[in-house]
C-alpha cells in the first residue's frame, strides 16, 4: 500500500507542476499584452491549416506553435449550449446541415468536423471543452457570432477564465453587455475609421482595437499611440498568401513595422518567426 500512496503523491505533484507551468504561460502572455508593445500573433480559428477550424486538436496545435492568442468563433445552439462554429450553418464545416441556432446539441454530437472537405474524427467542441484546454495556457479571442450574452457568461464564469479572454464583436451593444456584466473583462471593439478609435476608447477603455487594412495608415497608428491602445490587424487573405509564397522576405516585417502590434493569421507558423 505504501508504494501506491507514493505513486498517488507523485501523480499529484506532477499535476501541480503542470497547472503551475500552464498558469505561468498565460500570465506571461497577459504581461506582454498589457505592458509591452511586442508583436502578438493570433491563430485564426486556431491552427486551421492542418486541422479542422475551431477544433480541439487545432487549439492544441496552436498552443504548441507558440502563438499568443487563439481566435475562436462563439455560437449558441437551439437548446442553449455554447459551441465553436464560424458559420451560421454547419454545412461547410461538418458532415451535417442546418442553421446552428435551430439545432440541438444532441444533433451536433452526431456530426464530424470536415477539413478541406474531408470528414475527420473531430467533433464540434463546446466552449467549455475548449476553455478546459486553453485555461492557464493561452489567451483566447472570443469572436462573438451570437448576441446570447447570458449563455456565454455562464460558461466563462464557471470556468473562471475571464482575465484570459478578449471579447470581440462588430456590434458594440453586445460588447457593452459583456462589459456591464464583467467590468474587468478585456473588450476589443472593431473600428471602421480612424476617428472611431477615440469613440472606442471613450466607451470601452480597451487595451486593443481592431482595424482594417483599408485604414492602416500613419494617422491611425498615431491615434492609437495617443490613446495607448494596441492595433489588431488581419493578415488573412492576400497578406497570408504572400507570406506563404515568400516566408523569408523583409516585407512582412515592414508591413508590421507600420504600427500594428497584433496580427491575426491563418498561417501562424510563419508569423511566429517574426516575434
Amino acid at each position: 500500500m505504501h508504494w501506491i500512496k507514493k505513486r498517488i503523491l507523485a501523480s499529484l505533484f506532477f499535476l501541480f507542476l503542470f497547472v503551475q507551468f500552464g498558469q505561468a504561460q498565460v500570465d506571461e502572455i497577459k504581461e506582454k499584452f498589457l505592458k509591452t508593445e511586442e508583436l502578438m500573433v493570433i491563430a485564426h480559428r486556431a491552427a486551421n491549416q492542418n486541422f479542422p477550424e475551431n477544433s480541439i486538436v487545432a487549439i492544441e496545435e496552436a498552443i504548441r506553435m507558440g502563438v499568443d492568442i487563439i481566435e475562436l468563433d462563439i455560437r449558441v445552439t437551439a437548446d442553449g449550449v455554447v459551441v465553436l462554429m464560424h458559420d451560421q450553418t454547419v454545412d461547410r464545416t461538418t458532415t451535417g446541415t442546418g442553421d446552428i441556432e435551430t439545432l440541438d446539441y444532441s444533433y451536433l454530437q452526431t456530426l464530424n468536423l470536415l477539413h478541406k472537405g474531408e470528414a475527420t474524427k473531430e467533433k464540434i467542441p463546446t466552449l467549455e471543452e475548449a476553455l478546459k484546454v486553453t485555461k492557464g495556457r493561452i489567451m483566447v479571442d472570443m469572436d462573438m457570432k451570437t448576441d446570447k450574452v447570458e449563455e456565454v457568461l455562464k460558461v466563462v464564469k464557471a470556468m473562471d477564465v475571464v482575465d484570459e479572454l478578449l471579447f470581440f464583436d462588430s456590434d458594440w451593444d453586445v460588447l457593452a453587455a459583456f462589459q456591464t456584466k464583467l467590468p474587468d473583462a478585456f473588450i476589443m471593439p472593431r473600428t471602421y475609421k480612424t476617428r472611431e478609435i477615440k469613440k472606442a476608447v471613450k466607451k470601452f477603455n480597451p487595451r486593443a482595437v481592431h482595424i482594417d487594412p483599408s485604414f492602416y495608415t500613419p494617422k491611425t497608428v498615431a491615434k492609437a499611440k495617443k490613446y495607448g491602445v494596441r492595433l489588431w490587424i488581419n493578415a488573412l487573405g492576400d497578406v497570408d498568401r504572400e507570406m506563404l509564397a515568400n516566408p523569408d522576405q523583409e516585407w512582412a516585417r515592414e508591413w508590421l513595422n507600420k504600427g500594428a502590434t497584433m496580427v491575426q493569421t491563418d498561417v501562424p507558423r510563419f508569423w511566429t518567426k517574426l516575434k
